[in-house]
């Protein structure tokens, strides 16, 4: 007797059939690949800002400091 929540209903998978059962097996992968990305993309914006703050710190503000790296392109 296997049971699923979903929105705060819960549902046994013995009164589904075959279609019935693949959907929700489909809606619950959906869910679990959802969060995955979430989570993968709160790390690569994690990762993101750090590097920002990295390059800042050595690109921007270091290359001032070191002759010909980091200096600013001028535009024409």
């Amino acid at each position: 007797m296997s049971e699923f929540t979903i929105d705060g209903e819960v549902y046994e998978t013995d009164d589904l059939d075959a279609t019935q059962k693949r959907v929700v097996a489909l809606y619950q992968r959906a869910l679990r690949e959802e969060g995955d990305a979430a989570a993968s993309l709160e790390i690569a914006r994690a990762a993101r800002i750090e590097l920002g703050k990295k390059m800042q710190e050595l690109v921007i503000k270091g290359g001032e400091e070191k002759s010909g790296g980091g200096k600013k392109v001028k535009k024409k």
